[in-house]
Parts: structure tokens; sequence; C-alpha cells
């Protein structure tokens, strides 16, 4: 699968592979302030309950996925773009 221009920019990278519930979401909440608005956050987790938090996250918060990706091992990735109109 070929990424679109949107996936292949993400201002700031969260790797919460391996991390248990609920700091994937966590992970996501701090680290969404640090990308300017407009902005990409781009996240991969492994925790199946991350699945429904991080996008619950998003849309209690008005910020958008863009693009989720499912690997063969079990990773979602997450393009997260944060509220709000582009600097």
């Amino acid at each position: 699968m070929t990424m679109t221009k949107k996936e292949e920019k993400f201002d700031l990278f969260v790797n919460a592979k391996g991390l248990p519930c609920p700091i994937p979401s966590m992970r996501v909440r701090l680290n969404i302030r640090k990308v300017p608005m407009g902005g990409v956050l781009k996240v991969s987790s492994d925790t199946p309950h991350s699945h429904n938090s991080i996008p619950r996250f998003c849309r209690n918060f008005k910020h958008k996925i863009i693009s989720r990706k499912e690997l063969d091992d079990g990773t979602v990735i997450y393009y997260i773009q944060r509220k709000g109109k582009k600097l």
C-alpha cells in the first residue's frame, strides 16, 4: 500500500508499542500538545485496548485521524491531525 503525501508528512512520532494500557493514550494526549495546530502526530501501538481509546480521545478533543493502518503483527499506525488551522 502506498502512502499519500499527507501520510508521509508528520511532525512528531510516538512509539507506544509494548506499553500497557492506558499509557499509549496518555502518550497521545501529552504529545499532541507538542504538534503545531493542523500538524500531524504519527503513533504506533500494539495494545488492543488503545485501538478504542486513541480514536475516542481524538473524537472527544476534535482531533482528526487522517489515516489508520493495521499491520500483520497487530500494530496499528495512526496519523492524527491536531485540531486547528495550520500555521
